[in-house]
């Protein structure tokens, strides 16, 4: 996770239309015998907690997909990810799984209701800063792209971490280069905070920094 710059959602999000594809992006219902933590779900998707059977899905992700276009790419864009890493990775993962797991949880699988893994909402915080946290967001597969996904995950997620604790304040931080990142963001109900102005070079092209927040009260109103 890259830390203050993690959203990435690389497609649009005007279509909320699913249609079938690869990685099953269909709007059908979840069996009742799958056994897993639902954490919120919505009209496309659901959030859940990680499942070992997810390994396959977030070991790709690492190395592919439209979303590390727009994930401060610059970050990861000499990186070669050797097998013994990715292996390393897997096995962490699978122990992760096994941990108990703090409510409100700082992360969660998007999945399709046929229960495909597509993405990943997390938050994280600042410990100067204890009563605000910072959300993320990955739609990690290119067919969900364009589909309104995003904009109905985000959303679940902050109704989550709302509906689940106290906090005041939670914070959304992206950079410039993803204006259909911006759009998610104002439409999930955010209010720009700021930016810092041209804070990186990336390929010929000076980058903002921009910072969105809501707060409690602004949630209870929407």
């Amino acid at each position: 996770m890259h830390l203050g710059a993690h959203m990435s959602i690389a497609g649009g999000v005007e279509n909320v239309v699913l249609r079938g594809h690869s990685v099953g992006c269909k709007a059908i219902t979840m069996s009742a015998d799958i056994s897993m933590n639902i954490l919120a779900s919505g009209k496309l998707v659901v959030l859940r907690d990680r499942l070992s059977s997810d390994v396959d899905a977030c070991t790709r992700w690492l190395t592919r997909g439209e979303w590390r276009l727009f994930d401060a790419p610059w970050e990861d864009a000499d990186v070669v990810y050797t097998s013994e890493q990715l292996e390393r990775y897997r096995q962490k993962f699978l122990e992760e799984c096994a941990q108990e797991l703090p409510t409100p949880r700082k992360r969660a699988i998007i999945a399709t209701k046929d229960n495909h893994p597509i993405g990943r909402v997390m938050r994280y915080a600042q410990e100067r800063f204890p009563q605000t946290w910072f959300v993320g967001i990955d739609i990690c597969e290119d067919d969900c792209l364009n589909r309104g996904i995003g904009t109905e995950a985000l959303t679940l997620w902050v109704d989550y971490l709302f509906g689940h604790s106290d906090i005041h304040h939670i914070g959304l931080d992206t950079w410039s280069l993803n204006p259909r990142m911006l759009r998610v963001a104002e439409k999930v109900g955010f209010v720009f905070e700021g930016a810092q102005r041209e804070m990186i070079e990336w390929q010929g092209r000076w980058l903002n920094f921009v910072h969105f927040g809501l707060l409690r009260p602004e949630w209870k109103t929407e």
